[in-house]
């Protein structure tokens, strides 16, 4: 192809910007189809008697965008998914809706509240938040500088994260966690893990599963897509199979989200005979099983049980996890162990929707892991997690000394109590907030916003005599 139809606006302020415009037009009327291969830059400029530098930018830009990929330095081509495969969300019948109902759409679906931070407040109780003061910045810092010198690493680079970071993910997970023979993309945390996954797996309308009690930054990219929800409850050995096959024998379940270790927030896990019987129905009924493994190394009694996705012969369960727990928030360090064709799919929509991951941290945190600093520090983490589990558990049983009415059942890990204080846990919570205390009522968690009677009270933040002292100033105002 040596020329391309291209219709330029020539009253747009810049040339490069006009230029790409009208070579998307051209292949959003489908004048260039998927795959297909674009002129060189040199015929563009010459036919638009055009600067190549112009040319150039003009092409950057659409393959930042996701309209064409460069091929080895040699040429581009149209990507082969098109970025409007994932923009224009399709009704039950497959048809694109109109860009009205589209709106509409999301306009109504887009309701996740407000963040609230710890940071505010006088005492709080985070949920699942690392101690930060011992983070080893020092130590990690050095890796840092070692990745600034890294070759190409200010450049892009492949969609699904950082080769090195790939490599000992791979490593740690089928070590630590049995998870093996997999394709590694590596996401912004795990919400956009699962948020991607959602925009892959989920038609509108479809029937996806979840826990009735579970995490909701999950629960809104599932309803984002246009999932139904299908709320499953939680008893004391985790997600009710039964209940979820009651609901199979009436209607097709495109997928369910779970949290078997450590379930978000009732931190129970996942029994094995229930582990057992959830992998028979996903195959009996052709559903996928997205496992949310979101902080599998701080188990304290024994060694945890190992994931879903560490046996799964049929290749039915997509399996989810992160390091923010080990590493830091603000690190944004996710990954998906999937099967190849999923990947695939994966990779190309977050090429997409953020064209790829922050590459220095990744290079950073790669380095740190093949050298050991990583595990030391969860190692550390584990034991800090289990003296303070120990230490808030003990201040409670004194606590019922005066208030019989609360309990709890000890979990084996995880960074949180799932406390049972007797009384409406959302009025509570709301006069806990005046009195600048923060902590989650169970209403966050259910699928119906009921109000419950539990608090979930993370630990692992502070210290055991921090945590004494927000407990103290919240039963100073239990009624």
């Amino acid at each position: 192809m040596r020329e391309l139809l291209v219709s330029i606006n020539k009253s747009t302020k810049h040339k490069y910007q006009a230029l790409a415009d009208g070579i998307r037009t051209a292949i959003r009327q489908g004048k260039v189809m998927p795959g297909e291969q674009l002129p060189s830059s040199r015929d563009l400029a010459r036919q638009f008697r055009m600067h190549r530098h112009t040319v150039m930018t003009a092409l950057a830009e659409l393959e930042s965008e996701g309209w064409i990929t460069s091929q080895a330095k040699k040429y581009y081509q149209v990507t082969e998914t098109l970025p409007d495969t994932f923009l224009h969300v399709k009704n039950s019948t497959g048809h694109l809706k109109s860009e009205e109902s589209r709106e509409v759409k999301f306009a109504r679906r887009v309701d996740i509240g407000n963040y609230t931070s710890a940071d505010n407040f006088k005492h709080s109780f985070p949920s699942g938040f690392p101690d930060l003061r011992l983070f080893p910045m020092k130590e990690f810092k050095s890796h840092l500088s070692d990745a600034l010198k890294t070759k190409g690493i200010l450049s892009y680079s492949d969609p699904v994260g950082h080769p090195k970071l790939i490599e000992e993910v791979d490593k740690y997970i089928r070590r630590a966690r049995s998870v093996a023979n997999r394709k590694i993309v590596i996401t912004n945390g795990s919400q956009e893990a699962l948020f991607l996954l959602a925009q892959c797996l989920i038609a509108p309308g479809d029937c996806v599963a979840v826990e009735a009690l579970g995490y909701p930054p999950a629960i809104e990219a599932l309803k984002f897509a246009g999932g139904k929800f299908i709320p499953i409850p939680v008893d004391k050995e985790g997600l009710c199979v039964e209940d979820l096959e009651r609901h199979l024998k009436k209607k097709k379940i495109k997928c369910l989200y779970t949290t078997p270790l450590h379930q978000y927030p009732t931190t129970v896990t996942l029994s094995a005979a229930r582990r057992l019987k959830l992998y028979e129905l996903a195959l009996k009924y052709g559903f996928l099983i997205i496992e949310d493994d979101y902080d599998h190394e701080f188990h304290y009694v024994s060694q945890p049980v190992a994931p879903l996705a560490s046996f799964d012969p049929a290749g039915i369960v997509i399996y989810v996890s992160t390091f923010s727990k080990i590493l830091f928030p603000s690190s944004r360090v996710g990954f998906m162990a999937v099967p190849e064709k999923i990947g695939s799919e994966i990779a190309k929509l977050k090429r997409i929707s953020s064209r790829q991951n922050e590459q220095i941290l990744q290079a950073a945190i790669a380095k740190w892991m093949a050298e050991g600093g990583f595990e030391r520090h969860l190692r550390r983490m584990r034991r800090t997690y289990e003296e303070r589990r120990n230490a808030i558990i003990g201040d409670l049983i004194q606590i019922r000394s005066v208030h019989p009415e609360i309990s709890w059942a000890e979990p084996d890990g995880g960074m949180a109590l799932w406390l049972d204080v007797g009384i409406d846990s959302t009025k509570f919570s709301e006069l806990l907030k005046r009195k600048s205390i923060l902590v989650n009522p169970e209403s966050a968690f259910r699928l119906d916003k009921k109000s419950g009677t539990h608090l979930r009270l993370g630990f692992s933040g502070y210290t055991a005599e921090e945590n004494r002292s927000s407990l103290t100033a919240m039963f100073n105002l239990f009624p």
